[in-house]
């Protein structure tokens, strides 16, 4: 079996297949490519294809959510794909897409925090702002560095909830409180939801069952679900 991940789960993955021999190829992608799904729609399938090439691999396994659409029109030539059932990776933390769909119902105004995010200081918090200004005051000067970043202020005013997600890994504690920093920055409330490893775990070794994941086999392709299904195997 062949994996295909994004970096910011690349620590629980590696807690939950120490030792697993039926995975024989391993491939991170780099964090945040969601921001761009064409981008990651094309990195995606060129790993597929890689993934594909090794005759060891009998399966290829990405561990990726919907991302923005990035997976639709994904499909595998040559051996069965499998996807969860997910929007996106904090479905993976949370367990299951019902419980992360009770949560945004019962707190829409949630911006999601994990390790992995918190790690890359891609999350909203002091140290992106600093960069960000860093970066905008170098490129269009001072002023127009502040502009900017009340901008990005404004797109985060919808949110008002650091939810901070984990599986309770070594070293986890410190993101957690990484995240109620953030959330004092940003004047959020802080409300942790302990991770559930069911549905990561099971991704990366099986059964996929059809409630949770999604067999693609050769010659189909990836479509958005528009019910709770989420994404859906067609043929062109």
């Amino acid at each position: 079996m062949a994996l295909i991940a994004c970096r910011v789960l690349e620590s629980e993955i590696a807690a939950l297949t120490a030792g697993s021999s039926h995975i024989v190829r391993r491939e991170f992608l780099e964090i945040g490519l969601h921001d761009q799904p064409g981008v990651l729609r094309s990195q995606l399938c060129q790993a597929i294809a890689r993934a594909e090439e090794d005759p060891a691999v009998q399966q290829v396994v990405l561990v990726y959510g919907l991302c923005g659409l990035a997976l639709v029109e994904l499909g595998p030539r040559r051996c069965p794909l499998v996807v969860p059932r997910a929007h996106d990776c904090i479905t993976l933390f949370l367990g299951s897409k019902e419980r992360y769909a009770a949560i945004m119902r019962d707190q829409p105004g949630t911006y999601w925090y994990s390790p992995g995010w918190n790690r890359a200081k891609r999350v909203p918090g002091p140290e992106r702002e600093e960069k960000q200004r860093s970066e905008y005051t170098e490129r269009f000067g001072a002023e127009e560095a502040e502009a900017l970043l009340e901008m990005e202020r404004s797109a985060f005013a919808q949110h008002s909830v650091a939810g901070h997600t984990d599986l309770g890994l070594p070293g986890d504690a410190e993101h957690r409180l990484y995240t109620e920093r953030c959330a004092q920055h940003l004047g959020w409330r802080t409300q942790a939801h302990p991770g559930d490893p069911g549905l990561l775990r099971d991704l990366l070794n099986g059964p996929w069952d059809s409630e949770r994941f999604l067999v693609v086999q050769p010659g189909e392709r990836i479509a958005h679900a528009v019910d709770a299904s989420i994404v859906k195997a067609v043929r062109p």
